[in-house]
């Protein structure tokens, strides 16, 4: 029996999303994410490392209807607080362990002081490899993370539908700024090692 790798996700991330992601495929696709088990061989050539921050490899554009990534997470690297603008946003982790913090979706309008209002943490979560997640923004905001000062942690992302800006969000004050999204590695047009692409 051959193994279910990278590439068979992907093909399957592609029927599965053909139309698009709704309501009722959303179980499928996390399935699919969790039914792939993480090998190195499959994505280490993908890899992208820095030291200033973490980095985005875009694998597959989906036909438009979804973003397929691997973000590269050295030691004691985050993102910002951020939003995923109507989109779903799946995590799977590859290598490492990666933390994830949850805050409610701020409303300035009920903010009492003009310097704004604290970031309202409602969860802490860790998440070992082959673990998947997944966050709308009607579940809130996030920042994730590699809380380890020894080991690198890599991720798979999955954004549907895909989006080109997002807001961060200031940790003391909820200011919400926009922010571009780019790809420091882009391998969409060889995602499979077939025509898939195209």
């Amino acid at each position: 029996m051959s193994r279910y790798d990278l590439n068979s996700l992907q093909s399957d991330l592609r029927k599965e999303l053909g139309n698009g992601l709704t309501e009722e495929n959303v179980k499928s696709v996390k399935g699919l994410m969790s039914r792939y088990k993480s090998d190195p061989r499959d994505w280490k050539d993908k890899e992208k490392w820095s030291d200033v921050k973490y980095t985005r490899t875009l694998l597959d554009k989906g036909n438009g209807h979804y973003n397929l990534m691997i973000l590269c997470w050295n030691v004691g690297q985050e993102s910002p607080i951020h939003n995923h603008p109507n989109s779903h946003c799946f995590m799977k982790t590859l290598e490492g362990v990666v933390h994830e913090e949850l805050y409610k979706k701020p409303d300035m309008t009920s903010c009492q002081c003009s310097c704004g209002c604290k970031m309202k943490k409602i969860d802490d979560r860790d998440y070992a490899i082959d673990n998947v997640a997944l966050i709308t923004d009607k579940d809130g905001v996030h920042r994730v993370g590699n809380r380890s000062h020894v080991d690198k942690a890599v991720t798979l992302h999955l954004y549907s539908p895909p989006f080109t800006t997002c807001h961060k969000y200031d940790d003391d004050t909820s200011k919400e700024t926009e922010v571009p999204m780019g790809f420091d590695q882009d391998f969409s047009g060889r995602c499979c090692g077939t025509s898939c692409c195209s």
